[in-house]
């Protein structure tokens, strides 16, 4: 069987990356006829549980799998395969930078690719620290050509540029560089900046 194709779309939180995750799925099912599962890492709770859901509020169901053990993804498929009789064609993973980079979310897509299936992926590309998030940069490493990522980036809320960094609030101010890296939340908890508007009390300077 050849291996499956493969294709990461990647940014900054407010980006609409589930949107167009679900775009991707709903396009394939209505005029591709594709089969498609849909995951999520169980450590995402902004949507409800079972589904993943863009900013809008439009939602689609998805099974969620332990974010320190993605492997669990593969008898999962196995299962709802021989549920459904016959394969699927494609697999989508929404919110991977919850998958820690030791996790070997990697790995499983790899597998998943080899075996045949094609993947989508959509993530967070870094953190409020300004560092990579989780397993989403590694994924950089399937992709075959820049035609298999997609970038989207909001605008700055604070001068309209484009806006790569998530900007963590804590009770109205700028959250420091030793907060915690995963802190699940919204337009409550942050808002998408450029570097230039980006703050980050604490961050350690190199010395030269």
């Amino acid at each position: 069987m050849p291996r499956g194709e493969f294709k990461l779309i990647i940014g900054n939180m407010f980006g609409n990356k589930t949107g167009r995750l679900m775009l991707e799925v709903e396009t394939l099912r209505q005029f591709g006829r594709k089969r498609i599962l849909i995951f999520k890492p169980d450590i995402d709770t902004r949507s409800d549980k079972g589904h993943i859901k863009d900013y809008h509020g439009k939602m689609m169901d998805a099974i969620e799998v332990p974010a320190r053990d993605p492997w669990q993804m593969l008898r999962m498929i196995r299962e709802q395969e021989s549920e459904i009789g016959c394969r699927f064609h494609l697999i989508a993973v929404d919110e991977v930078q919850f998958f820690p980079a030791d996790s070997n979310f990697f790995l499983v897509v790899d597998e998943l690719l080899d075996r045949g299936y094609d993947v989508i992926a959509a993530g967070l590309g870094l953190d409020f620290k300004r560092e990579p998030f989780g397993s989403t940069l590694l994924l950089f490493g399937l992709c075959k050509s820049g035609h298999d990522c997609l970038w989207l980036n909001p605008l700055c809320a604070r001068c309209g540029k484009p806006a790569p960094l998530p900007q963590r609030i804590i009770n109205g101010k700028p959250a420091p560089y030793n907060a915690p890296q995963v802190q699940v939340g919204g337009k409550e908890s942050y808002e998408p900046r450029c570097y230039d508007c980006h703050e980050l009390p604490g961050r350690p300077m190199p010395s030269f």
